[in-house]
């Protein structure tokens, strides 16, 4: 990151279309290629269409970076509707599908007018913009210390001017899509990379993930100051393939004429399941497909591949061309500019205190694998100093390098630069002298430096996250040495930690080690933000997110293939949280060649390595990267050695794979790389070159199937041609061999279905009417509504080839069916909302707890698809795009233990119970107590299973096999007054008492007795028919729509500051148990404008949250939330700052509750 002082980011522009219409010889032609600053001033009215300071966006989520080519042409149409009631929101809000169609597609070649009729263009030109703005001068006396640049005898005016004259300006686009011409002053500028310098060739490389930076010259007074960037989109942006009943455009659009003889997009969809089952001999290798529409924006390559569509996002009509990042403007003293300094870690010795605080080399058995636990040690760390440096000048310069490293801190995760503990405390300082820059762009190895008391970087799973910034300065004296002529300053922040990995004995997978102790990774995959990239300098919507990721318990993030590179703003949250982040390049097996596309794709290798080779260089700093990796779902296996009909050709292409593997070697040297997130089934798979076999499935399953090895597949894997052949799992197949059991599963993950209020923002009243009906299987079905479809429904309905799936939502449907289930629904939305969040809880609590039970016996990492909602979606997402958690997210921290790290659950598959120590510390259970209740509130079963071996190691799951019986109710019970299931809630307790660790450093104190708890709502597991399973809830639903809903008593305390925490005690006080309580933080009505009155505030994260309450049972939850900064306390309860009616209030709703709110009592 850059200092502050010395970097100005440009926040207002001017957008213009990138055509004129000059009149030659009477005739019209349009030209590109004009800078907007020379068109006469008429044609600078007409076709710069939006001004804007980026400051003044009235954008909750603070944004550096102009934005996208539809954002801007939403903003400037925003301008224009604002006073209109159909106006809506691009900052804050998602587009609707009746706004998204209203603008082309970048592939459609029919030509549209411009609404004043006067010009028609392609819809390629409709999105290639000039992105226009003026260069402010710069400041005087900013960027260094004054008395070290001049010398004292001068005038302070004089020492002003002369210092100004020799600034020297570099400008830096940090990320744009694709390719940018930059002219300043109206002349071309050439850029150059931290690695490549290409101002003297005519060329501007392109790719979307390659920093460029300009250098602009001295500053004159009477310079033309003006900056221009015109933004070209990729070269070959693809055809999508769309639903065309849910998308398609409307040439009665009251925005463009669209030429009748125009081509439509009749291709057709097809989903992620039919395609797996129907690849390869039932279809064209470039028939579109859901995913990645032709497939064609593959040829580009460094690119965002789901930009044409995917199996649960919509084609992005410009497929975000644009300036998605920041640019910064940089004055400097002298020719001389630093770049990317880099922190190599090359050796940790481990240190601590005596007696008489001093430190010493710690040398009392330090001799395990792993490096010590405990916030107490503390190690030496000899890093290893290098900067990249630019010399803009024609002589060589001589000059000294200074360096300084600090502890780092940030806690709000906010602010854009970094905050020092102590400006003081400066832990290593030196200065390596006489260095000699030449012309050119080069790094400079600067030499060791011992960093002695520095602490170590852990996933936040295992310990704290300490972080350092170093600063580097590089300053050349005048031959008097009395002040420096040329000064440059560079830094980033880094932690102290190591990296390895190696072939699991047991999971034969690869599995990673941090600081040397073996990590079982529990993480989502992620794709970004915002489908449209609005967010990606956001550093408050970064931390949101993954602070919600953290609170599900997960420890990991895969960052997919299809996606982007993130940001620094990215990886810095996922640093200060303690994440461990899988980072891959910008390939797919559905595009580049495997499932469809080409193998030889992307067409321009060396721009590709271009923009990977600056990745490497931009992220090598950040503690959380961990492994990187060539692309999702490719083939890296060379065709000479392959057995299986993925046709002939290696993806990545030999020579991209090579030379990433060689980048990373050279310019980061401590992390892995695997070619691939998966390859193949059976021999083929190698765990050095790809994480898994296989990965998926994707849709709904029985809850017990997760506890078994390869959920949702054969056991052990079956090739495609295998099955095709009609193999059996037991036909000579070995269960053991790598390539036939999942060890790393990159993806697996299924429905999602947002809550009742997020519905409502992205769903018109006529959808939210038609809810699916019971038993649908394909979501193209005419049963499901348009809107449905166009937001990607994927069905609560198992897979089933004789029809009889179970529908997991109509498992709740009362009264039961008992016959066709698509004759049945579930009525109104709120019904089908709710069954939907129980549906979504129960599946993903068996998903983690079935992964958990397999740690490092069968698993030594899951990744679920996907974490992330860059898109309102009824598939794949844990919580929505905008921030409030569904179902799914709860049953998923149920299923991590509620955030612990000692775990009991039940075997669904057995009915046996499984402790999980996820923990590095070895741990004593004693006993296991289980208890039975009926909904009706009745203890009707319990009992305790003694723990033969007590002592339960660290990292590891000990199976107990004793089975936990049903308890079978006899005489009249409610289930036989309505002829329905039993439906029992048991509750598991485990006491134990964690080991005296002498390095680790718990929240707990040593050898103190805790108690996990865990719970699930059960039916009688011999009843397992489709039949009965269908039904297996219904008891559920009676509890939802006969008995009356009660209230449950509610008192909040909280601080003047809602991100100081809130306490919630809840009781039940009724006789009947408390189904699955739902909390939120809301503001009262009167606060919010608008139809909608959405009264969430979001994100707010809660301790627990679907909560089951027994009868007079009493329980705490904690929330929190970053969102509203300033309250205040009036009459006793809290209320937003300056206007004391405002109270913040804590709803209260629930399966069988009465929905209502409680005010948050002042706790001062």
């Amino acid at each position: 990151m850059e200092p502050s002082t010395s970097t100005n980011i440009i926040d207002s522009w001017t957008t213009c279309h990138s055509f004129i219409q000059k009149h030659t010889n009477g005739s019209p032609q349009l030209s590109r290629y004009i800078p907007p600053s020379q068109w006469d001033q008429k044609d600078f009215n007409k076709y710069c269409f939006l001004h804007r300071n980026i400051t003044n966006d009235p954008s909750r989520y603070s944004t550096l970076a102009p934005g996208t080519a539809l954002f801007q042409h939403w903003m400037a149409d925003f301008e224009q509707n604002k006073t209109k009631s159909t106006s809506w929101d691009p900052w804050n809000e998602f587009p609707t599908w009746e706004i998204m169609k209203q603008y082309p597609d970048i592939s459609d070649d029919r030509e549209l007018f411009l609404e004043d009729g006067n010009i028609s263009i392609a819809a390629r030109d409709y999105y290639t913009l000039w992105y226009t703005t003026k260069i402010s001068a710069p400041e005087k006396n900013t960027l260094v210390d004054q008395d070290t640049m001049v010398s004292s005898d001068q005038p302070e005016s004089a020492r002003d001017d002369r210092r100004l004259k020799w600034k020297r300006g570099h400008l830096t686009l940090h990320a744009v899509n694709y390719q940018p011409l930059v002219y300043y002053g109206g002349e071309l500028l050439h850029p150059y990379s931290t690695f490549h310098d290409r101002r003297n060739e005519d060329v501007n490389v392109g790719g979307m993930f390659l920093r460029r930076h300009y250098d602009l010259g001295i500053w004159r007074d009477d310079n033309d100051s003006s900056l221009e960037i015109l933004v070209i989109p990729p070269p070959i942006v693809g055809k999508p393939t769309v639903d065309n009943d849910s998308i398609s455009r409307n040439k009665d659009s009251s925005r463009f004429d669209w030429h009748l003889n125009g081509k439509t997009n009749s291709e057709r969809y097809l989903n992620h399941h039919a395609k797996k089952q129907y690849r390869k001999s039932n279809r064209r290798r470039n028939e579109p497909q859901g995913q990645g529409g032709d497939h064609d924006l593959a040829q580009s390559g460094a690119v965002m591949q789901c930009t044409l569509g995917w199996d649960w996002i919509q084609p992005t009509p410009d497929r975000n061309t644009g300036i998605w990042e920041k640019v910064q403007v940089k004055w400097i003293f002298g020719d001389v500019r630093l770049h990317d300094v880099r922190v190599k870690l090359l050796e940790v010795s481990v240190r601590t205190v005596n007696e008489e605080g001093q430190f010493k080399n710690r040398d009392d058995g330090f001799n395990e694998r792993g490096l010590p636990l405990g916030e107490d040690v503390l190690v030496s760390a000899l890093l290893d100093l290098s900067v990249t440096v630019t010399h803009h000048g024609i002589s060589p310069i001589v000059g000294d390098f200074h360096y300084q490293i600090k502890r780092y801190t940030n806690p709000d995760l906010t602010t854009e630069e970094p905050i020092a503990y102590d400006d003081t405390a400066t832990l290593a300082s030196g200065a390596f002298e006489n260095i000699t820059i030449g012309h050119s762009v080069a790094e400079y190895h600067l030499g060791q430096i011992l960093l002695s008391h520095a602490k170590l970087w852990w996933p936040h799973s295992f310990g704290a996250q300490p972080l350092y910034v170093v600063n580097v300065v590089f300053r050349s004296l005048n031959d008097d040495e009395s002040e420096s002529i040329h000064e440059s300053q560079t830094e980033s922040t880094f932690g102290v930690r190591t990296i390895s990995s190696y072939t699991h004995p047991q999971t034969k997978s690869l599995t990673l080690e941090v600081n040397g102790h073996s990590i079982f990774l529990v993480g989502g995959n992620w794709i970004t933000t915002d489908q449209f990239l609005r967010y990606s300098t956001s550093r408050e919507r970064y931390l949101s997110e993954l602070l919600l990721l953290k609170n599900i318990g997960f420890n990991a993030i895969r960052v997919w293939g299809g996606g982007i590179t993130e940001s620094a703003h990215f990886y810095h949250a996922a640093d200060a949280l303690g994440f461990v982040v899988y980072q891959e390049y910008w390939m797919s097996g559905d595009n580049n060649g495997k499932e469809a596309g080409s193998y030889d794709w992307p067409l321009d290798h060396e721009t590709y390595l271009l923009n990977a080779q600056d990745v490497v260089i931009r992220l090598r700093n950040h503690p959380s990267l961990v492994l990187y990796g060539g692309g999702n779902e490719l083939f890296p296996i060379p065709p000479e050695t392959k057995t299986t009909d993925f046709g002939l050709g290696t993806s990545p292409p030999q020579d991209i794979d090579d030379n990433i593997r060689a980048y990373i070697a050279r310019l980061d040297g401590s992390r892995p790389y695997v070619s691939s997130s998966v390859t193949d089934v059976g021999d083929v798979f190698d765990p050095t070159r790809s994480l898994g076999p296989k990965d998926g499935p994707y849709g709904i399953l029985n809850e017990k199937l997760f506890f078994d090895v390869n959920p949702g597949f054969t056991t052990p894997l079956l090739r495609e041609d295998e099955v095709r052949n009609n193999a059996s799992p037991s036909d000579d197949v070995d269960i053991d061999s790598p390539g036939r059991s999942i060890g790393f599963q990159t993806e697996i993950g299924s429905v999602s279905h947002p809550e009742l209020e997020s519905l409502r923002r992205f769903l018109t009243p006529d959808a939210m009417n038609s809810v699916p009906v019971c038993g649908v299987i394909d979501e193209r079905s005419e049963s499901v509504h348009s809107e449905w479809r166009y937001f990607k429904y994927l069905p609560f309905t198992e897979a089933s080839f004789d029809s009889t799936g179970v529908d997991h939502i109509c498992q709740f449907q009362f009264p039961k069916i008992n016959n066709d289930t698509s004759t049945h629904d579930m009525g109104i939305i709120e019904d089908y909302t709710w069954s939907a969040q129980l549906a979504q809880y129960f599946q993903y609590k068996s998903l983690f707890e079935g992964y958990s039970s397999r740690m490092f016996q069968r698993n030594s990492a899951v990744f679920f698809w996907k974490s992330s909602s860059p898109t309102p979606t009824f598939r794949g997402a844990l919580y929505d795009w905008y921030l409030e958690t569904n179902g799914g997210y709860w049953g998923a921290r149920s299923g991590l233990g509620d955030g612990k790290s000692m775990r009991v659950l039940l075997n669904l598959l057995d009915w046996s119970i499984h402790i999980v120590n996820a923990s590095p510390v070895a741990v004593t259970v004693i006993s296991v107590h289980w208890s039975a209740y009926s909904l009706d509130g009745k203890l009707v079963g319990s009992g305790s299973i003694a723990i033969s071996h007590p002592q339960i190691d660290a990292k590891s799951v000990t199976k107990i096999e004793d089975q936990i019986p049903w308890v079978r109710l006899h005489g009249a019970s409610v289930a036989n007054d309505f002829q329905l299931q039993d439906v029992l809630y048991y509750r598991f307790d485990m006491p134990y008492e964690e080991s005296n660790h002498r390095r680790f450093s718990s929240p707990n104190s040593p050898n103190t007795r805790m108690t996990v708890t865990n719970s699930y709502y059960l039916t009688d597991p011999d009843e397992n028919h489709s039949i009965h399973r269908q039904t297996r809830f219904s008891l559920l639903g009676a509890f939802r729509k006969v008995f009356p809903k009660f209230s449950v008593d509610a008192s909040c305390k909280g601080k003047g500051s809602l991100n100081g925490g809130i306490k919630c005690a809840l009781k039940n006080a009724n006789s009947r148990l408390a189904i699955m309580i739902k909390l939120s933080l809301i503001r009262n009505s009167s606060q919010v404008a608008g139809e909608s009155k959405d009264l969430r505030i979001l994100p707010t994260y809660f301790s627990n949250n679907y909560i089951t309450l027994l009868p007079d049972e009493i329980f705490d939850v904690e929330l929190l939330s970053i969102d509203v900064e300033k309250t205040q306390c009036s009459n006793g309860y809290i209320t937003e700052l300056d206007t004391p009616e405002s109270y913040l209030l804590v709803s209260i709703d629930g399966w069988n509750i009465r929905q209502g709110s409680v005010k948050i009592a002042c706790n001062l």
